[in-house]
């Protein structure tokens, strides 16, 4: 516990609605897909002074220092993953502290927006109302 780092941070987790069962009927298709969020995600999230912790197949952890450049990023990430190959996108996000141990980012607030992305559905963004309170006074 002496070696951890905690920070209070805009926590974004995303997934492909759908992917593994894509990949299982069209490999080629789940491929674009997979290719088409990858560079989307790289792109804004730098963008928008994010950084990507993880990657967990069809989907990402991702912080960012503040509120507002983590909403203007998924607003950004789902409007550009319209365009073709569209990518079924749905993303949780929420406000809390993370902490990193051995290089892993680990945290309760890592599960909620977990929890939070996977009741979305496709090209949604649920946010916790931590989130919600922080942008309504903004």
């Amino acid at each position: 516990m002496q070696n951890q780092q905690r920070q209070l941070a805009a926590i974004l987790f995303t997934d492909i609605v759908g992917y593994t069962a894509l990949m299982q009927e069209n490999e080629e298709k789940a491929v674009a897909l997979i290719k088409h969020y990858s560079a989307a995600l790289n792109r804004v999230i730098s963008l928008y002074n994010g950084n990507i912790l993880n990657y967990y197949g069809d989907g990402s952890l991702c912080t960012f220092s503040n509120v507002i450049d983590a909403m203007n990023a998924v607003i950004a990430l789902q409007k550009e993953l319209q365009s073709a190959p569209p990518v079924p996108l749905r993303i949780g996000l929420h406000l809390g502290e993370v902490f990193f141990e051995e290089e892993k980012a680990l945290g309760d607030s890592i599960n909620v927006a977990s929890r939070i992305q996977s009741l979305g559905q496709a090209n949604s963004i649920l946010f916790s109302k931590d989130i919600f309170d922080f942008v309504a006074f903004y």
